[in-house]
């Protein structure tokens, strides 16, 4: 309940009148949603730091795709649209999207352990 009263309180102040958007791609709307989430979920000191590595990683993901002074208009659109349910939903895909990527980057890191793990000694006869 709390959280979704901070992530309406989030768009509220996001709403204020702002330039039409540039046109942004579905991609875009999406990581701006995931963006705006962690930003409130990041207010909660035990959640912090967690949510910093998710803002982290869809900020690059943005700025990749154009740079970050674009990003303003983009806020404000989506944060126009967004609703408390919606914000609800949006925090359980991206935290789904962050945990699967995480999951890659193990499953990465095991297998490059895996291939350069030192070779035991021959047996001796």
């Amino acid at each position: 309940m709390q959280r979704t009263a901070l992530i309406l309180a989030a768009a509220a102040a996001l709403c204020a009148p702002a330039a039409p958007a540039a046109a942004q791609s579905p991609a875009d709307s999406a990581d701006v949603r995931c963006l705006m989430v962690l930003q409130v979920v990041g207010r909660d000191p035990k959640q912090a730091e967690q949510a910093a590595k998710g803002i982290f990683f869809y900020l690059g993901r943005l700025s990749a795709r154009g740079p970050v002074s674009r990003l303003e208009p983009l806020l404000k659109a989506e944060a126009m649209k967004l609703t408390p349910a919606q914000g609800q939903v949006e925090l359980t895909r991206c935290g789904g999207e962050l945990n699967g990527r995480g999951g890659e980057l193990q499953a990465v890191n095991r297998r490059l352990a895996a291939s350069v793990a030192p070779k035991p000694p021959p047996a001796k006869k």
